[in-house]
């Protein structure tokens, strides 16, 4: 399981590298000051990426990288959106079975409270 800045990186070289070929990408592509990828973080991310084989580069200079997501990476990639949209889909019946209980307790708890005030 990769944390989520190197999660945020990987997605933006697939999305980078739809070809599936070796592309170049410059440092400032790469990093994000919203999810705290700077300069060095990128270097670093980029490294853990290759050597556990979500990523081959060709070749390093300067800021600038040829790299190709390999299909671990892109499985990954993809295996994270299928969960997510799983997850969503638990919270959305989650939240709707709990409107529906609400709504039905309410109704129920009307209903007696009606017959109680008929008998008094």
């Amino acid at each position: 399981m990769l944390d989520k800045r190197t999660e945020r990186l990987l997605n933006k070289l697939n999305l980078l590298c739809r070809s599936g070929s070796f592309c170049i990408v410059d440092e400032e592509d790469l990093c994000d000051e919203r999810a705290g990828i700077d300069k060095d973080g990128v270097k670093g991310i980029l490294g853990y990426l290759c050597d556990r084989g979500y990523l081959e580069m060709q070749y390093a200079d300067d800021g600038v990288w040829c790299v190709r997501p390999l299909p671990e990476g892109r499985l990954y990639s993809e295996r994270l959106k299928g969960e997510r949209k799983t997850e969503a889909a638990k919270r959305r019946t989650v939240a709707l079975y709990s409107l529906l209980g609400a709504f039905v307790g309410a109704l129920v708890g009307s209903f007696c409270a009606f017959l109680i005030s008929l008998a008094f």
